[in-house]
């Protein structure tokens, strides 16, 4: 091992290290709290500093990387990125690592007589390129939340606007669809209205579903501090299993799986049933709407009107009582609950992520949660509305506002209406009709 080897790894095993004792300190917590804007970047010898996404999980946490002769030899937190002020947790202070995986492929494969082998760039290109060219019909293109949204939009206009081709799609498709689909058919539009800035201001953080100290632990840190600094928030884990999260929440709730909709409805039925209805918003920007005209008929994702009596109706059987048998909760924490939502004096967050989205009933449950904060008031205000948060951290940039999957383009447009096909084709320069409908 060569010196500069050495000292390297020496580097980035303390770097880790101080990441790993502030673990050992206290479990939860990523990093010791800091100031905004974090520390200054070390002066290190012939070391470079760049920016750089850390792509471990969805926070999207920003990243100053050290390279020296070629090679990463210290990461440290942007101390000016926003998201994560400079604090990064222990998969953060990793990131460099997965460049130097002895699994990691360093050159183009191609399969030959059945077996992978290594071949050059140009050789790779140009294979591509000839049978792009041969059967552009025939070739896809698979994505993720972790690309750039340059690299994907690249990709999109290539497919899209250069190919008339709309095989492309991200593996998001496979954990956000019921986030995607719960935002549309609730608001009409993509994209959760709130941000992270929420977990600044609100005085409930409700996670359901959500291991948010382990998936997200730079944002779990940044609620915890506050908790720390000695703020009068609550934290409530709405839950199947007992996690990391569960240790620092001040209510913890493990109820039965697929019960999450009952007890959504539940806290419907009793934010009615108090007479905490946030009625001049109801009224002026909320419908309610049913997933058939009558049982039988085919369901559809922006369902059919109803009236608030009716809506009114259905949740009524959901009762603390009643959704206690099915849910194993207790009726005590099933009014705790209903009696958070119903007082409008405090700033609820509720937040969740696969647990949710990737739930049999996923679209369903996440319009409940949606709902019961529209019904109650909790929407509107920096600190009080609800939020999916991401698997990857360009999960909504990349895959939904770029529109790197099959059905869509840029700006949350669509292929299949022709009036947003032709913007489209406009704004990239291509021919008319360019863009595939199918």
């Amino acid at each position: 091992m060569s010196v500069l080897e050495a000292t390297r790894r020496q580097f980035i095993r303390s770097a880790a290290m101080a990441a790993a004792s502030a673990v050992v300190g206290s479990r939860t917590m990523a990093d010791p709290p800091r100031p905004p804007g974090g520390l200054e970047l070390p002066m290190l010898p012939d070391v470079k500093w760049d920016k750089a996404p850390c792509r471990f999980c969805g926070t999207g946490c920003h990243v100053q990387v050290g390279v020296k002769d070629g090679k990463v030899v210290a990461v440290t937190g942007d101390r000016q990125a926003e998201v994560n002020k400079g604090l990064l947790c222990v998969k953060g202070y990793h990131v460099g690592h997965i460049l130097y995986g002895k699994d990691r492929l360093t050159t183009p494969m191609l399969r030959k007589d059945g077996k992978l082998v290594p071949i050059t760039w140009d050789e790779a290109i140009d294979t591509i390129a000839k049978r792009i060219h041969a059967a552009p019909s025939k070739f896809a293109f698979y994505g993720s939340g972790q690309w750039t949204v340059p690299e994907g939009y690249a990709a999109n206009k290539f497919m899209k606007g250069g190919l008339s081709n709309n095989h492309i799609d991200p593996n998001a498709r496979l954990c956000m669809a019921s986030a995607v689909t719960g935002y549309i058919s609730t608001y009409g539009v993509d994209e959760p209205y709130n941000c992270y800035d929420d977990l600044d201001h609100c005085d409930v953080l409700i996670l359901w579903g959500n291991n948010f100290a382990e998936m997200h632990p730079v944002l779990f840190s940044r609620f915890i501090d506050r908790k720390l600094k000695g703020d009068k928030i609550t934290l409530v884990d709405l839950t199947t299993r007992h996690t990391r999260t569960s240790e620092r929440a001040d209510h913890v709730l493990v109820f039965q799986p697929q019960s999450d909709m009952a007890i959504a409805n539940c806290i419907a039925q009793q934010v009615i049933a108090a007479g905490a209805v946030a009625n001049e918003f109801v009224e002026k920007h909320c419908t309610f709407r049913k997933p058939w005209a009558k049982p039988g008929d085919p369901q559809t994702l922006m369902g059919q009107p109803c009236s608030f009596e009716e809506y009114k109706k259905f949740v009524a059987e959901y009762t603390p009582e009643n959704v206690a048998k099915i849910s194993g909760l207790s009726v005590e924490q099933l009014q705790l609950l209903g009696k958070l939502f119903a007082d409008r004096s405090k700033k609820i967050s509720s937040l969740w992520c696969m647990g949710m989205n990737q739930h049999t009933q996923g679209t369903a449950v996440n319009n409940l949660v949606h709902a019961i904060h529209l019904l109650s008031g909790h929407w509107g205000r920096l600190g009080d509305g609800p939020q999916s948060l991401t698997g990857q951290p360009s999960a909504c940039g990349t895959v939904r506002e770029v529109g790197t999957l099959s059905h869509a383009l840029p700006g949350d447009l669509r292929v299949d209406i022709k009036e947003q096909a032709e913007k489209a084709e406009k704004l990239w320069n291509v021919p008319a009709g360019r863009i595939n409908p199918k």
